[in-house]
């Protein structure tokens, strides 16, 4: 790497890859606008909902939690038919927000390391420093 930020066109190649890099930085995010969003498409009905709550609650990991907790399967139908709309809208809806995963896949987090660490490196080039990986 060294021969090449010697010549002439590395070190052109190296100052662009730079300006870029700060000038994306400077770049502002895409904006969202928030408002308000139609009342017929935010949830859907109670059946779909009452629906979407029985197959969480059938997974084998829930039934168990449940379980060890000392609910059967006849209490756990009687009080999921004794909640009103409004609380089964809202239960599925917590469960919609859970079952989302948090977070990304971890690539944007690895290329943000490997940019900062080429502007590092770029910048220590520039000022005639050299780095040196030994083991």
């Amino acid at each position: 790497m060294s021969d090449l930020l010697r010549t002439r066109t590395g070190r052109w190649v190296l100052q662009l890859m730079l300006v870029l890099s700060f000038a994306f930085a400077l770049c502002p995010a895409n904006e969202v606008m928030a408002g308000f969003a139609p009342t017929s498409g935010v949830r859907s009905n109670s059946s779909a909902d009452l629906e979407k709550i029985r197959t969480v609650l059938e997974s084998k990991k829930v039934t168990n939690t449940l379980a060890a907790m000392g609910y059967d399967r006849a209490e756990i139908e009687t009080r999921l038919a004794s909640l009103s709309e409004q609380e089964i809208s809202d239960l599925a809806g917590k469960l919609d927000g859970s079952m989302t995963p948090s977070g990304g896949s971890g690539v944007a987090i690895a290329i943000g390391v490997v940019v900062v660490v080429l502007v590092v490196l770029g910048i220590l080039s520039i000022m005639g420093k050299r780095v040196v990986v030994s083991e």
